[in-house]
């Protein structure tokens, strides 16, 4: 066995949070590592690729990408989302990109530019002109691969395997848990994406700690003060979460004025935020009166994608300054982002460094041991594969 899947390596970071460490360093660079992660957790669970507004339209489509993997996610003519690998049956040409500037492209058929194998928005293959003397081929045999789609709340999620549990299994009651925030009335009305020198697991980990606040956050948001309470999963929902109790909003700077709290929030939520990671790495931040989302994809061993969406309720966006004062909430996620960049950068470096030996955990560090201990469940266990169909054949 090789040496890095020996699961008694890991015994320091089985332990409770306390008396734990955390991962080797190599877990953070090595490329076998890497890969058994997208062959395990990335193939094998179901990922946040976007919301359910940035396609309102028949044909509409943007493109997920990361290590290993990319999709074309699209309406079709019935108004059901769709998602297909982004690769020609015929020789594996990639099919399609979103135009540069867009939110998303339009097609009324999927044309591969290669030899014009043309598939309808439903993925199956309707022109293949030259293909007419080879023998025993049906054109039904050559769908677009297919990823499962299911949409919760307007965000669009997808799964590449096919013995994976269902969707709502997955997020167990976290839709419930969050039906207060209204997440389908949110409208997305702003996309950044970063690309970002570092281990995936860094960028999450950096997220969902509170303990780096006073010091990577001390010129933006390290004067609120609030006490976090965990939130678990009361059954087999695959997320973690925080609780932070505070006054006001989280979701500006110091003496900015923002959107009046959210109406549908009662209890405990109407005085503080929530921090969710559902794993491996979508990440929502839900305050009084506003709520963003990360994609933290991998694109390599010390290569990370954070797709960064800001949303707000329906009602928000229709006031005639809205522009005016969403520019705020961007300019605090800005800030706030470009500083977690800049430490995760630092902390890969750190990891190159030689011998780093693993450190133990602070408690604020909860997060960070249960996503280290959720990943070796997966990288650890025997090895499997995601079972990958191609599209049914329709009727």
């Amino acid at each position: 066995m090789d040496a890095i899947f020996d699961s008694t390596r890991y015994d320091n970071v089985r332990k409770p949070l306390l008396q734990a460490h955390g991962l080797p360093a190599d877990c953070y660079h090595d490329a076998r590592f890497f890969q058994r992660e997208l062959e395990t957790v990335f193939a094998r669970s179901w990922l946040m690729v976007g919301r359910a507004d940035r396609i309102p339209n028949t044909g509409d489509f943007f493109t997920h990408d990361q290590a290993g993997l990319s999709l074309i996610v699209m309406r079709d003519r019935e108004g059901d989302i769709r998602a297909f690998v982004n690769a020609c049956r015929h020789r594996g040409a990639r099919l399609l990109d979103v135009p540069a500037g867009q939110a998303c492209g339009n097609e009324r058929a999927i044309v591969c530019p290669y030899h014009a194998w043309s598939y309808n928005l439903e993925g199956e293959l309707r022109g293949c002109a030259g293909m007419e003397a080879t023998q025993a081929f049906d054109r039904a045999d050559f769908p677009l691969v297919a990823a499962r789609v299911g949409v919760s709340d307007g965000f669009i999620w997808v799964c590449l395997d096919h013995g994976a549990p269902p969707l709502l299994e997955w997020l167990g009651e976290l839709p419930d848990r969050l039906a207060m925030y209204r997440l389908g009335d949110m409208v997305a009305t702003r996309i950044v994406t970063h690309d970002v020198a570092c281990n995936w697991k860094v960028w999450v980990e950096n997220f969902m700690e509170g303990y780096h606040i006073p010091t990577v956050h001390r010129a933006t948001i390290s004067s609120h003060k609030a006490v976090n309470h965990p939130e678990e999963p009361s059954g087999n929902g695959q997320y973690t979460a925080i609780f932070e109790q505070h006054d006001g909003t989280l979701a500006l700077l110091d003496g900015d004025a923002g959107f009046a709290p959210i109406e549908s929030l009662h209890g405990e939520s109407v005085r503080g935020s929530r921090f969710m990671l559902v794993y491996p790495g979508t990440m929502l931040a839900l305050t009084i009166d506003t709520m963003w989302s990360f994609q933290c994809l991998p694109m390599g061993p010390e290569q990370t994608r954070i797709v960064h969406t800001s949303m707000f309720p329906r009602s928000r966006v229709a006031q005639p300054d809205f522009e005016e004062v969403a520019q705020r909430y961007y300019k605090r996620q800005d800030r706030v982002v470009a500083e977690d960049n800049a430490i995760s950068v630092q902390q890969q470096r750190g990891l190159r460094a030689g011998p780093v030996h693993p450190g133990r955990f602070a408690a604020k560090e909860r997060i960070v041991h249960a996503l280290d201990n959720w990943v070796l469940d997966r990288v650890l266990a025997p090895a499997q594969t995601a079972t990958i169909h191609p599209l049914k054949r329709s009727a």
